[in-house]
C-alpha cells in the first residue's frame, strides 16, 4: 500500500530541473556497443496511473514547455561542478508525467544507452551527490532553489545493478515557498530508469521504492523479451 505525505495548499511550480542530465555525460566512448531497447519497449517500462493513488491525471508529452527552459538546474550546484556533463550520447528514451491538484508532479523516464559507459557515469554521479549536503542553484531569471540534499544508494530490488535516490528539501527563491523533491534513478546493464516526485505531498520511504520496483521490474521484463 502506497503511503503518501499530506500535501500543502497552492500550486508549486518548481524552478529546478532535477537529475536526469547528470547521467547523460558519458562523452566519447571506446566501449563495445550494447543492444538497446526500442522506444516502444521503453514506453512499456514507465510508471502508469495504475501505480499511483487516486487523483492523478496524465500530462501531455509537451510538459511545461518553455517554463522548464527557464528553470535552474541541479547540475549547476557547486558540489557537482567536477562532473563532465558534455557530449551526451543520443539514446532511445521514453517519458511519462502525472499531476495531482497542481501541487505534485510525478515523472517517469526510461533510457537505453548504446554502451556500458553509463556505469562509470553512475558511480561518478553518486560520489558527487554524497558531497551535496547543502546547495543553492539559480537561473538567469532569478528563480532558484536553496536547501539540503540527502542521497541513498539502496536498491529497490536485487535485479538493479545500481541506484541513486535523492531527497531534496528546501525553498524556492525568491518566494521562499517550500520545495520537496524525491528523485530516484536505477541502472540495469546499459538501461536506466528514473522516477521523480516534485512538489508537496509525495511518496515517502518505502512507497517511493515501490514505484522504483514497478518500473525496474518492467525493465527486466523488457530486457528479457
Amino acid at each position: 500500500m502506497l503511503n503518501w505525505r499530506t500535501g500543502g495548499v497552492g500550486r508549486v511550480l518548481l524552478p529546478l530541473a532535477a537529475l536526469p542530465l547528470l547521467l547523460t555525460g558519458c562523452g566519447a566512448s571506446e566501449s563495445d556497443a550494447a543492444s538497446t531497447l526500442s522506444e516502444e519497449q521503453l514506453e512499456s517500462v514507465l510508471v502508469t496511473l495504475d501505480d499511483l493513488p487516486e487523483g492523478f491525471v496524465s500530462l501531455s508529452s509537451g510538459g511545461d514547455g518553455g517554463e522548464n527552459d527557464a528553470r535552474a538546474s541541479l547540475n549547476d550546484a557547486e558540489c557537482l561542478a567536477g562532473l563532465d556533463l558534455a557530449n551526451a550520447n543520443e539514446a532511445p528514451r521514453a517519458e511519462a508525467g502525472f499531476n495531482r491538484a497542481n501541487v505534485l508532479t510525478i515523472t517517469s523516464t526510461a533510457t537505453s544507452y548504446p554502451n556500458d559507459d553509463v556505469a562509470a557515469s553512475f558511480d561518478e554521479t553518486a560520489d558527487a551527490l554524497a558531497s551535496c549536503a547543502d546547495f543553492e542553484v539559480s537561473a538567469d531569471n532569478g528563480s532558484g532553489v536553496k536547501g539540503t540534499l540527502i542521497s541513498d544508494d539502496t536498491a529497490a530490488s536485487k535485479d538493479i545493478d545500481a541506484q541513486i535516490t535523492v531527497y531534496l528539501t528546501g525553498t524556492q527563491q525568491p518566494t521562499n515557498l517550500p520545495v520537496e523533491i524525491t528523485f530516484g534513478v536505477a541502472r540495469i546493464g546499459n538501461d536506466v530508469v528514473s522516477v521523480s516526485a516534485e512538489g508537496l505531498g509525495g511518496p515517502s520511504g518505502e512507497s517511493f521504492q515501490e514505484l522504483m520496483r514497478a518500473t525496474t521490474d518492467r525493465l527486466v521484463a523488457a530486457r528479457e523479451g
